[in-house]
C-alpha cells in the first residue's frame, strides 16, 4: 500500500537526491519543501510540486503543507507519507559548545521536523492513515567525540518520534526513525575525510531504499526504529 504523493524535506541534499531518485522510480509523486526559491523554481519548471519555506516558520510551512495536500487531492490521491530528511552537523568540542550553537543543531534536527509533523498530522489522523519518517543518527544511540550538540539533537528527533508513534499509532498513522550507524558515503564527507576509505561508509542510494520502504511499508506490517549499519 503506497502513498500516492511523498512530502520531502531536505531533498536538495545528497541523501535527499537519492531519496528523490527512489520515490520517482517507484512511481509515486513528490512535494518538496525546499529552502531555495530558485531551487523551487526549478522543480516546478519541470513540473513537479515544490515550495520555498523556511522550515523553522510555523505558518509557512502549515500553508505549504496544506497546499500539498491539496493538490495531491486535486490529482484524486492523497499525501500519504512524510520524509522528513532536512537536518544539519556540527563538529565541536562540549567545551566549546555554548547555548547558541546547542539551539542550532536542536532548531536544524528537531524543530524543522516537528514544524512538518505538525502540519501533516490534522490530513492524516482525519484519513485514519499516514507514515512519517525520520532520520536519527548513531550519535544519537552512542554519543560522539565532539559531537555532542548533533548528538543531543538527534536524540531529541528520536525521542520526540517515538512520542509521536504513541500517540498516533493507534489511529492509522505510523512513525518511524531511521539510525544511519555511520559515516554517510557523499561527495562533502569524501572532500572532508580524503584519507578515509569509503567503503567502510554507508550508501546513500542503500539507505535511501530502506527510507522509502519505511514510508510505504503501510498496514499489517510495519517498522518502528531501524539501524542502517555500513556492510564493512
Amino acid at each position: 500500500m503506497t502513498p500516492d504523493t511523498v512530502l520531502v524535506t531536505g531533498a536538495s541534499g545528497a541523501l535527499g537526491k537519492a531519496v528523490l531518485e527512489r520515490v520517482r522510480a517507484a512511481g509515486l509523486r513528490a512535494a518538496l519543501l525546499l529552502r531555495d526559491p530558485a531551487e523551487a523554481e526549478a522543480e516546478r519548471a519541470t513540473g513537479g510540486w515544490a515550495a520555498a519555506v523556511d522550515l523553522l516558520d510555523e505558518a509557512a510551512v502549515a500553508t505549504a503543507v496544506a497546499a500539498a495536500v491539496a493538490a495531491a487531492e486535486r490529482d484524486g490521491g492523497r499525501l500519504g507519507a512524510a520524509l522528513l530528511l532536512a537536518g544539519g552537523f556540527a563538529l565541536e568540542s562540549a567545551a566549546d559548545t555554548d547555548l547558541a550553537a546547542l539551539r542550532r543543531q536542536l532548531d536544524l534536527n528537531l524543530a524543522t521536523a516537528a514544524t512538518v509533523v505538525r502540519a501533516v498530522l490534522p490530513d492524516m489522523l482525519r484519513r485514519g492513515d499516514g507514515t512519517i519518517v525520520g532520520v536519527a543518527a548513531g550519535q544519537a544511540r552512542r554519543g560522539g567525540a565532539r559531537a555532542a550538540a548533533y548528538a543531543a539533537s538527534k536524540a531529541a528527533l528520536a525521542a520526540y518520534l517515538r512520542a509521536v508513534d504513541e500517540e498516533t499509532a493507534a489511529h492509522g498513522v505510523r512513525t518511524v526513525t531511521v539510525f544511519p550507524m555511520g559515516t554517510l558515503d557523499t561527495e562533502a564527507n569524501r572532500r572532508a575525510m580524503p584519507a578515509a576509505d569509503p567503503a567502510g561508509w554507508i550508501d546513500t542510494a542503500r539507505l535511501a531504499d530502506v527510507l522509502l520502504l519505511a514510508a510505504t511499508l503501510g498496514p499489517r506490517a510495519r517498522l518502528r526504529e531501524v539501524e542502517v549499519h555500513p556492510d564493512a
